[in-house]
């Protein structure tokens, strides 16, 4: 399941991006989601969450776990990302843009 902000605008969009492209189970942050899967309305609040099974991904790596599971170019897109020195360039971005997602909503 991938887990993001709910009240996140840009969250919002880019979970309804991958919602047009693959049956992706997701949810919002609802409080009884967030119970279930054992996360924080902080864990929830700072990051993208991909959890399925025992396998527990947060922030670049959720985002690259979900490129792969859509497929076609993504795969590849999420499969890179998850290889140094690529990797090390995705987390820097994705904090950059989680630390300032709610100001590039507005753009």
């Amino acid at each position: 399941m991938l887990v993001y902000d709910g009240e996140c605008a840009l969250c919002c969009r880019c979970a309804a991006w991958v919602e047009r492209r693959a049956p992706i189970p997701m949810s919002g942050g609802t409080q009884a989601d967030l119970n279930r899967l054992n996360l924080s309305q902080r864990d929830a609040k700072r990051s993208l969450w991909w959890i399925e099974g025992n396998l527990r991904l947060a922030g670049h790596k959720a985002v690259a776990k979900t490129l792969r599971r859509i497929g076609g170019l993504w795969w590849f897109l999420g499969a890179m990302m998850m290889i140094p020195p690529v990797s090390w360039i995705s987390a820097i971005c994705y904090r950059l843009v989680a630390a300032n997602r709610h100001r590039l909503t507005r753009l």
